[in-house]
């Protein structure tokens, strides 16, 4: 048995139960802990959900010591009223390898290991401790294709681009990734695309899915798939998890199938815009966001797992479907490229939009008409899943790392990189008359930048100023008055006088803020059409609340049931208009902002047709003119 090491294991991340990156951070916790004597150094915000965790399993097995840590408070308040998530993470790690230093200091450690966050963009604060790493496994370097990309909408097409831009940038030969490595004893990959990236850049790294279940766990019942095929899809619904990909598919297939969308997210009704246009609305549910048991629960009772996500480093998912013995048709692309081999499901090979819509469609009549095809490969993907995603099997695998990362940063000094060592950037890069060339194309791109900022400024100027605080308020004061009624419901069934002032207070609250919303709404930039709905709205409201305020009376009279009666004879109908006005309301200020924002996308792509024309100008004539020796 090999010697218990100490370990300190980072994990940003870290909380049982909550899936995707915390639960990574809790299972590899939890399995190196049988191994090693383990410190976690994790949030303070974690805490809870682990240490109710830690309660059972205290006595039953070796479990790790956790260190709660977060970084300034200032910086923690913004993350919590912005949701700078991955600004605060970044200053989370700064702060952390002060905390390694100090607890390296009191006891020395054998190895230190980063697992969460999984991506490989930012620092880890493992580094620079004279002590052997372990990182990873990291992933995050695959990017939507571009005839992929998400043209059709603008802010998920704008967050993709600049992720296209940020892989390139951080995995270039002089930049973040050949450093980053340079730094770790042992790297470890979550994808192929990840791996063959480091192998590209002549670093080592090892493949290891950073993904895992407890197989035994999941339910799985004996399956007859008779009558319509029932396809299911699992995930937050985004661009980059393919739904539209996978509902256009679903249409084109022409099958009797259903299919079943659980997760939820802002793009859910513009899916169901899209299943609506395609005609198979009817055959189409979205169940919105699961607790996770019932998640997982929901998986026997269904057929066929589509997930044609663009980018996932893990797709858990994917291995909970497979677990559950369904197979898998998805994108050969990330996470579940690994996952699903031959026998399992289908693999659709990335292309043109129409060419993966073709593919996915003819998945899904293929295991339509070859119903026991379909339980072969449930019952082959769940095989899978028990040898190569048990958690219990990935701590093996990993302890097997950690032994070599310690015997390697005993015996070798950290690697070089080739490309880092040359002589100096400028005499290695650039040549005289290539610097020339790309001041010219610069000032270029600066003049075609410049002369475009002025409508993108007005136009970001509107909606900042009129379009989103709009969206705003309009949204709070729908909600405000949804929360204002049910207290007045609330009311009338209340069974004692304190329950009826406990509801009146809230009731005013809510009242209040929905006041206060409007009045707010007021006070930005109106136009016309916006005047005649936002009177409308406050009339309507008006009337609402006279209604509203005789059956307040009548209940204070202890009128119960002339106040229900005046309630539903009056003043339901009266909400009714009330909320049709204001869901006029928001509506009208999220097709501005819409519009607005297509404006801005216009004005971004013809821009960035100009910009791209220049760069491929520069880098033909780099080589002809000798930019680069």
């Amino acid at each position: 048995m090999s010697k218990r090491l100490k370990v300190l294991l980072s994990a940003y991340a870290c909380e049982p139960n909550k899936g995707s990156e915390p639960e990574v951070g809790w299972q590899w916790a939890m399995q190196m802990a049988k191994y090693h004597d383990l410190t976690v150094l994790t949030r303070t915000n974690n805490r809870v959900g682990i240490e109710k965790a830690l309660e059972p399993l205290r006595g039953k097995q070796p479990l790790p010591r956790f260190v709660y840590h977060e970084a300034n408070g200032i910086l923690l308040r913004v993350k919590n009223r912005f949701n700078t998530i991955r600004l605060y993470y970044i200053f989370w790690q700064l702060s952390a390898r002060k905390i390694i230093a100090q607890l390296n200091r009191e006891t020395p450690f054998d190895l230190l290991h980063h697992v969460t966050f999984a991506g490989f963009r930012y620092r880890a604060a493992i580094w620079n401790h004279g002590v052997p790493t372990v990182w990873g496994p990291v992933g995050g370097i695959h990017s939507i294709p571009w005839r992929l990309l998400p043209w059709k909408y603008p802010s998920a097409l704008i967050l993709e681009l600049f992720r296209h831009f940020n892989n390139f940038v951080q995995s270039s030969p002089f930049h973040f990734l050949p450093k980053r490595a340079q730094m770790t004893t042992v790297t470890l990959a979550s994808t192929a695309e990840m791996e063959e990236t480091f192998h590209r850049l002549g670093l080592e790294a090892t493949l290891m899915p950073t993904i895992g279940l407890n197989p035994k766990d999941i339910f799985v019942s004996e399956r007859t798939p008779k009558g319509p095929l029932k396809i299911l899809f699992v995930g937050s619904v985004i661009t980059l998890k393919g739904i539209d990909l996978a509902i256009q598919a679903f249409a084109q297939a022409g099958t009797a199938a259903t299919f079943t969308i659980i997760g939820g997210n802002g793009f859910t009704n513009v899916m169901k815009r899209l299943a609506r246009r395609l005609g198979v609305e009817s055959k189409v549910e979205f169940r919105g966001r699961l607790p996770l048991q019932e998640t997982l629960a929901s998986y026997a009772g269904y057929d066929l797992f589509l997930f044609p996500s663009l980018h996932d480093t893990g797709g858990y998912a994917v291995i909970e479907a497979m677990a559950s013995g369904l197979p898998v048709v998805c994108l050969d692309c990330g996470g579940p490229r690994l996952a699903v081999k031959e026998g399992t499901g289908i693999k659709v090979p990335l292309g043109s939009r129409k060419e993966v819509v073709n593919k996915l469609a003819e998945a899904i009549r293929f295991y339509d008409q070859n119903r026991e095809i379909l339980l072969q490969h449930g019952r082959a993907a769940r095989q899978v899943v028990l040898r190569k995603y048990d958690w219990e099997n990935k701590g093996r695998e990993m302890e097997a790392v950690y032994q070599k990362a310690v015997a390697q940063g005993m015996e070798a000094p950290a690697r070089k990189n080739v490309w880092v060592e040359s002589k100096s950037f400028l005499d290695r890069v650039a040549s005289a008359k290539g610097l020339v060339f790309v001041g010219i194309v610069l000032f270029m791109i600066g003049t075609a930048g410049f002369l475009s900022v002025e409508k993108l400024k007005h136009n970001a100027q509107a909606i900042v100023e009129d379009t989103m605080p709009g969206l705003s308020d309009a949204g709070a004061a729908n909600s405000s008055l949804a929360q204002s009624l049910n207290q007045t419901l609330l009311m009338l069934t209340a069974a004692t006088p304190e329950e009826r002032t406990a509801y009146r207070k809230e009731l005013d609250a809510y009242s209040e803020q929905t006041s206060e919303s409007l009045d707010h709404y007021q006070q930005t930039q109106f136009t016309g059409p916006e005047q005649g709905i936002f009177r409308q709205l406050v009339e309507k409201r008006r009337k609402y609340r006279e209604v509203r305020n005789q059956v307040l009376n009548l209940i204070d009279q202890q009128k119960q049931a002339q106040a229900r009666k005046l309630c539903n004879e009056a003043m339901l109908s009266a909400y009714l208009e009330y909320k049709t006005a204001a869901e006029k309301l928001l509506q009208f200020d999220i097709q501005q902002g819409k519009s607005r924002g297509q404006s801005i996308l216009g004005i971004c792509l013809i821009t960035e047709c100009v910009v791209a024309g220049i760069g491929i100008i520069l880098f033909i004539a780099g080589f002809l003119i000798g930019i680069f020796k």
